[in-house]
């Protein structure tokens, strides 16, 4: 057997004859030509650090601090010594060594004067938070931009001003979702280098000169990028750029090329800034910080620089820069001032505080002149809707920071009114005097007492007669009602157009008089109403109640649907329910607060209390059985007829994200400190949606659809409780109560120029509808089938060509 020569197609043994013809020379030479260039390329490929790197792949390596340097040798002077200088040269020469004594000292008061400040965290913070969300750049971003490099630009100013908190591992995706929760902590930011921009940063009191925008790809795959902002590069990065960007007075781009080294920034979350990509408007996370640790990924450049790095480190001793005395003076002169201000700070928040107590034990208290000309201004100014305006909201400042006493008197927190302009007010009413002077009165109490929070009312309820001023419960079954009109003048400023006057009997047949902020139009008599109002007259006076209420809780006799009864149970306020229909198609708003987080703790209760449970277990349980299985089409078309239904759909989830409740009513509410939104797909059969954009345009929509989940808890098929987001495509059945449309932004309605819309459910109950089988639609059973069908042919065939052939033989016997 003779084994062929790839080269010339020649065998590898010596020819026994001289018979054949030779290969031509050139032709030879120009196959082993092509045959050393693919060994070159190969060896130059297998040459790069970066094809070993999936399997050896390197480690971070810490960025180094890089200090000045300086010369510390002494020129050597050839001049001729003090000896050998006649007199005249001897004043020439002290009138040189004046002279440059003179502009050494000029120098050095430059130098002072343009010396860099480092800011503290106090200034950043406070800086951070003037800054624009989601907005290209701003004039008003750059000094929390320029503060915020001024803190990274050396590891003395990082180390002389730590951050507050921990670093905080986090990916992209939070940061873009839960901006007001990130926004000026201190995260880690980790990816590809792609992109590298110089910029010349505006006039700043911290001397940054210059700085560098740096474009990540995520680790995470994720398809947009950071934005890294620092205030110089380190070694290995920087010989990426080519030097004559520091010579450009505006702005330079460099792109990276392949392959992209890592690089990990510590840094505070400034915004998202608003970028052009070639799909529109997007969004990315701005970290503006410094570089810790970089890896080369098989990068030349950025690994031989890394490389000389540490060899010098490894070779060279650190020389500890010693501190003058002057600094350090400052520091132990500031560490005693700001002791000093602490002491008196506390000095006089513990004489204050012995103040006020010794004020509170007094029987009488006399104020000052210039304390009753105040409170008397207030109560001439009441007539003023714009002063009374300005007045409310400094009552509502003062209930949010507990500026406020815990007795059953609500006259401080209505400020301008007091006994005897309430038991005014009450007489009118009584004697059924309701003119426009009556009306002002009742619309401007109504607006104090709405804008009130519910447990600040409930606070002040005590248990015996109420007076005039004090807080009374109002619990009963509607008698008669009558809407009143609000006088013009007064519309614009307390946003109110009529108020409602109402008749209760509450169950011991004592009727009460209540004028109240608009109730829903569903309101009918014989429904029951519950709150908190302000008493009018006495508790004695003539068996009849006279208040004055804000929001009024409603309970309808015949509820619409088992979902509201179930919602009222559950103290979810209903009557809110009609007004929250009214922001179909548009982003929560403060509005939806009111009824979104009790609605979320509401559901996780009605999905998990048992039928056996007393008195809303056979409720509950009713309404689960009468769930109505919705389509998101069902949604998208008459959202109104659903609000509050408890309802079934069928989606697939794509991702879920962890929703920190910050305020701890709103957390009592949902019965936790967070909540979760999930983001899943619909199926719309057949039908295609025509959505009409901002534009005037319109996008069309078949197939599937977005549709949005809110749950309190997550079941165990979807939970993580290590990861704040997590993408997971499960097909699962939800039953909730479907709250609105809400609209939010989404990167497919961005390019078309609108917004996503798409209902909102929140779930109290879930089932995985994933196949138990590992053959859902049979397929095994149709081969089967399919195989003895075949077998049964093969058979048939036999059968039939045995027939055959035996009646063939009887008809030879016959004719023989």
């Amino acid at each position: 057997m003779r084994i062929p020569n790839e080269i010339n197609r020649d065998n590898l043994y010596r020819r026994r004859g001289r018979g054949g013809t030779p290969t031509q020379t050139y032709r030879r030479l120009f196959r082993l030509m092509l045959a050393l260039a693919l060994v070159l390329m190969v060896m130059r490929q297998a040459a790069r650090p970066g094809v070993y790197a999936i399997f050896f792949p390197e480690t971070m390596v810490p960025v180094q601090s890089e200090p000045a340097s300086q010369s510390t040798s002494e020129p050597v002077s050839n001049e001729p010594t003090v000896g050998e200088l006649s007199g005249d040269q001897l004043r020439s020469e002290w009138e040189t060594v004046q002279a440059a004594v003179a502009e050494q000292i000029l120098s050095e008061d430059q130098t002072l004067e343009k010396a860099q400040r480092t800011p503290t965290r106090m200034e950043q913070e406070s800086l951070i938070a003037q800054v624009d969300d989601g907005t290209v750049w701003r004039a008003a971003d750059q000094p929390a931009l320029c503060a915020t490099l001024a803190l990274h630009r050396s590891p003395e100013s990082w180390s002389a001003e730590p951050p507050f908190e921990s670093v905080l591992e986090t990916g992209l995706l939070p940061l873009l979702q839960q901006p007001d929760v990130y926004r000026g902590r201190t995260v880690r930011a980790t990816g590809k280098l792609v992109r590298v921009v110089s910029v010349q940063a505006s006039t700043n009191p911290w001397g940054i000169d210059r700085y560098w925008d740096c474009w990540l790809q995520p680790e995470d795959g994720s398809q947009r990028p950071w934005l890294i902002i620092v205030p110089h590069l380190p070694r290995g990065v920087r010989e990426l750029v080519p030097e004559p960007v520091d010579d450009l007075e505006s702005t330079d781009s460099v792109d990276i090329a392949s392959p992209l080294p890592t690089i990990v920034v510590e840094g505070e979350f400034l915004k998202r800034l608003s970028y052009q990509s070639a799909d529109g408007a997007e969004l990315t996370p701005v970290v503006v910080g410094h570089v810790q640790a970089v890896r080369s990924n098989g990068n030349a450049i950025v690994g031989a620089a890394l490389q000389s790095a540490n060899a010098k480190a490894s070779g060279t001793p650190t020389v500890t820069q010693k501190r003058s005395l002057s600094l350090g003076m400052i520091v132990v002169i500031s560490t005693l001032i700001g002791v000093a201000i602490g002491g008196l700070v506390m000095w006089r928040s513990s004489v204050s505080h012995r103040r006020l107590r010794a004020k509170r034990q007094r029987e009488h208290v006399t104020l000052p002149m210039l304390a009753c000309l105040a409170l008397g201004f207030s109560f001439m100014t009441m007539d003023d809707p714009v002063v009374f305006a300005q007045q409310t909201n400094t009552v509502e400042q003062m209930e949010k920071t507990g500026a406020v006493s815990n007795d059953a008197s609500l006259l401080n927190l209505l400020s301008g009114f007091d006994v005897e302009r309430l038991r005014r007010l009450g007489d009118r009413m009584r004697v059924g005097s309701n003119g426009n002077a009556a009306r002002d009165e009742q619309a401007k109490l109504v607006f104090r007492l709405k804008r009130l929070s519910d447990a600040t009312l409930a606070e002040r309820l005590s248990g015996e007669a109420a007076s005039v001023g004090d807080a009374i419960e109002i619990n009963g079954t509607i008698e008669s009602l009558q809407y009143v009109a609000v006088p013009e003048e007064l519309i614009e400023f307390l946003s109110l157009r009529q108020l409602v006057q109402l008749v209760l009997a509450n169950d011991d047949g004592m009727q009460i008089r209540v004028i109240a902020a608009p109730l829903p139009k569903q309101v009918a008599i014989g429904d029951q109403l519950s709150g908190v109002g302000v008493a009018l007259l006495d508790g004695d006076d003539q068996g009849t109640s006279i208040a004055v209420a804000g929001n009024l809780r409603w309970r309808p006799k015949q509820p619409a649907s088992l979902g509201w009864q179930v919602l009222g149970e559950l103290d979810v306020d209903i009557t809110r329910l009609p007004d929250i229909v009214a922001l179909s198609r548009r982003p929560l708003m403060d509005v939806d607060s009111q009824v979104f987080f009790s609605m979320i703790g509401a559901a996780n209760q009605a999905g998990s209390i048992s039928a056996d449970s007393e008195p809303l277990g056979p409720i509950a349980a009713a309404m689960r059985a009468a769930a109505v299985e919705v389509s998101p089409t069902d949604l998208l078309k008459e959202p109104e007829k659903w609000m509050g239904q408890w309802i079934t759909i069928d989606v697939e989830t794509v991702r879920w994200t962890r929703v920190s409740v910050e305020l701890d009513e709103r957390a009592q509410q949902v019965g936790s400190d967070h909540y979760y939104q999930i983001d899943a797909i619909g199926d719309l059969g057949n039908v295609q949606l025509k959505i009409a954009t901002e534009g005037g345009g319109s996008v069309m929509m078949e197939n599937r659809y977005p549709v949005t989940l809110v749950a309190a808890k997550l079941p165990a098929f979807l939970a993580d409780e290590n990861a704040l987001s997590r993408t997971v495509s499960k097909p699962v059945q939800v039953e909730g109560f479907f709250y609105r449309l809400w609209s939010y932004e989404s990167d497919f309605m961005a390019s078309h120029g609108g917004k996503q819309f798409a209902p909102l459910l929140i779930a109290g109950r879930w089932a995985d509808r994933t196949p138990t089988s590992n053959d859902p639609i049979g397929v095994s059973w149709i081969g089967t089938f399919a195989a003895v069908g075949v077998i049964a042919a093969i058979l048939g065939a036999l059968a039939f060509a045995w027939s055959n052939r035996r009646g063939d033989r009887l008809a030879r016997r016959q004719r023989v």
